[in-house]
């Protein structure tokens, strides 16, 4: 069986909906369903996301500008979209835009798990990459909120362990500040410097606790953050 996927759907039809989170959910992933591409900054801020399946005709923003800004944000995440527009122009923009795997409706049961399947593989397969190119030093449990290390736990908020796991994952562990915002569903233009870096200090702070060093969590002069210590978040 592939590894088991935190899935959000984006599908506006609320039959067409609740039809592809039963079928992904019978597979044995973590399903959510969602009916436009606004309500999955909230989504994004409560934990972790493996792969997104996004419809293209959405009310308020369409799928190909919520496509782009999640690749932008989270470059590892797999990205599936399922559209009615069957035009080699319109697949060629959904890859352009960051998709992994384009589905033209109606897409049957057996091919969107299929889909999934391969997504889940590719995830797998980074994951397996960097274990054995690395001792891990630090364990995030997303469910439980557990940072885990040499020297203990300590636990840590939805946030911090968004933000953690996306550095995780982020190539190179870096990621800018807009990216960070983005998960976190907070306006690059109105955010409060001071209280995001008091956010960073405390999770940095936790860090240290459990067994990382003072550089573990390192600023990146005038861009973002990177994470300078092994990480298995699950």
């Amino acid at each position: 069986m592939s590894a088991v996927l935190n899935i959000v759907l984006v599908e506006d039809h609320d039959a067409l909906r609740e039809v592809m989170v039963e079928v992904l959910s019978a597979k044995g992933h973590h399903v959510t369903g969602l009916d436009c591409a606004e309500a999955l900054d909230d989504q994004f801020s409560r934990g972790p996301i493996d792969l997104l399946v996004a419809d293209l005709n959405l009310p308020g923003e369409d799928g190909f500008s919520l496509v782009k800004r999640v690749r932008q944000a989270q470059p590892l995440i797999g990205i599936i979209m399922v559209t009615a527009r069957h035009e080699v122009t319109d697949k060629v923009t959904g890859y352009s835009m960051g998709a992994d795997i384009y589905l033209s409706k109606p897409v049957a049961p057996d091919e969107l798990t299929a889909a999934v399947s391969s997504i889940a593989r590719r995830l797998s397969a980074q994951t397996s990459h960097t274990s054995s190119q690395e001792t891990l030093s630090l364990r995030l449990d997303t469910r439980k909120l557990m940072l885990s290390g040499p020297l203990g736990e300590a636990s840590v908020t939805d946030t911090e362990s968004v933000i953690l796991t996306a550095l995780a994952r982020a190539p190179s562990q870096r990621l800018e500040i807009w990216q960070i915002l983005e998960m976190l569903g907070i306006n690059m233009d109105t955010y409060n410097k001071s209280t995001f870096e008091v956010r960073i200090a405390r999770l940095r702070k936790k860090i240290l606790q459990v067994g990382g060093d003072k550089s573990s969590l390192r600023v990146v002069r005038m861009s973002g953050y990177q994470l300078c210590t092994p990480l298995q978040a699950y």
